[in-house]
């Protein structure tokens, strides 16, 4: 099998460097590593199919990176003042989350092109996997035909060697020989079609199992990782209104009017 695809989904989902510059409470979820595990199990073509929308989705990726290093770098700023700042804070944050989210629709856009090639490929291999298992059936048919006549044709031989061997008995028990010989021979051929049958039957289905899995998995990776780096600049956000919320104002209460004379 070609090399696989799947390490460019890896590419689209490292961290960028402004994370290291966040906010302190708050740290961003890690990139998902386990794209690195099935890398050489799903597309298994030389040359990428969908070149434009690979580069649309690069494209949007490192614009995100971009605007992510330079906001966070501004929240985290803003945060280490302790004062109130959810204007300028909420601001960058949603500016980095709307371009986040277009980057990911992209690079989902991406992998579900693939998804389409990826199934119309599985469908083809079911199919010829039928035809293999008809095969093997028609072989191990063959097989047990072959073991019953190998039988038949000994016991025929046992009864004439248990007689009284005349010329026209030891031709005929020389006969059986060779037919056995000839049994055998066809045995071994049958077994060996059914055993490779088998073995490809086998790596065919682990093939297409490991397709399905690897298609599923490309894009819950960018599902799941969405949701956690919403949830990292979320608590950002979530960590900007505790400051408004602990702070007091900075002017004197103003005294209420006194009540008129009656």
């Amino acid at each position: 099998m070609k090399p696989s695809l799947v390490p460019v989904l890896l590419a689209g989902l490292l961290p960028c460097a402004g994370w290291t510059q966040a906010a302190p409470a708050q740290t961003p979820p890690p990139a998902p590593a386990a794209a690195a595990a099935t890398a050489g199990s799903a597309l298994d073509d030389s040359s990428d199919r969908f070149p434009q929308l690979r580069e649309a989705a690069d494209t949007l990726k490192a614009a995100y990176e971009q605007l992510d290093t330079k906001n966070m770098a501004e929240v985290d700023q803003l945060m280490r003042t302790k004062r109130c700042q959810i204007n300028r804070i909420g601001g960058d944050l949603d500016r980095v989350l709307d371009l986040m989210h277009q980057y990911l629709a992209a690079e989902t856009k991406y992998w579900s092109a693939w998804s389409e090639v990826e199934q119309k490929r599985i469908d083809n291999q079911v199919k010829d996997l039928a035809g293999f298992e008809e095969d093997q059936k028609a072989a191990a048919a063959l097989v047990e035909s072959e073991k019953q006549s190998r039988e038949e044709l000994q016991r025929r031989k046992a009864q004439l060697e248990g007689g009284t061997r005349t010329e026209e008995i030891r031709a005929e028990i020389d006969g059986i020989i060779k037919d056995i010989q000839d049994s055998e021979a066809r045995l071994s051929n049958a077994q060996g079609t059914f055993d490779d049958l088998t073995t490809r039957i086998t790596n065919m289905k682990a093939a297409i199992s490991a397709r399905v899995v690897d298609m599923r998995q490309n894009t819950a990776r960018l599902g799941a990782w969405n949701l956690d780096m919403t949830a990292y600049y979320e608590k950002n956000r979530e960590a900007a209104n505790e400051i408004c919320n602990t702070k007091q104002p900075d002017t004197k209460r103003t005294p209420l009017p006194k009540k008129p004379a009656q």
